[in-house]
């Protein structure tokens, strides 16, 4: 019984943290973001700004999954769920 409860609770939270995310490991393949801020490490900030993901930078999502495949100044990389998870975006509104 607890097992299961606990089980629903991680469920509800995970569902709770993909309604209000920002951060690059919820974005869905084809959208563009605008990188609004780097938490974690500084080491990890320091890499991911070596490889262009910095404020301000624009990337698009290639693929969604474990890496996630983006796409940034025109060079194409992946990055694990766990710095992903520290990578928060805006969604950039697609052109019509």
């Amino acid at each position: 019984m607890i097992f299961r409860s606990r089980l629903a609770q991680n469920r509800n939270a995970h569902q709770e943290h993909q309604l209000h995310c920002t951060s690059l490991c919820c974005a869905k393949s084809g959208q563009q973001l605008c990188v609004t801020r780097l938490c974690g490490g500084e080491t990890e900030c320091a890499k991911l700004r070596e490889l262009g993901v910095r404020e301000g930078a624009t990337l698009t999502v290639l693929r969604q999954g474990s890496p996630i495949l983006i796409r940034v100044a025109g060079a194409r990389f992946g990055i694990g769920q766990g710095a992903a998870t520290n990578v928060l975006c805006d969604i950039i509104p697609a052109a019509e």
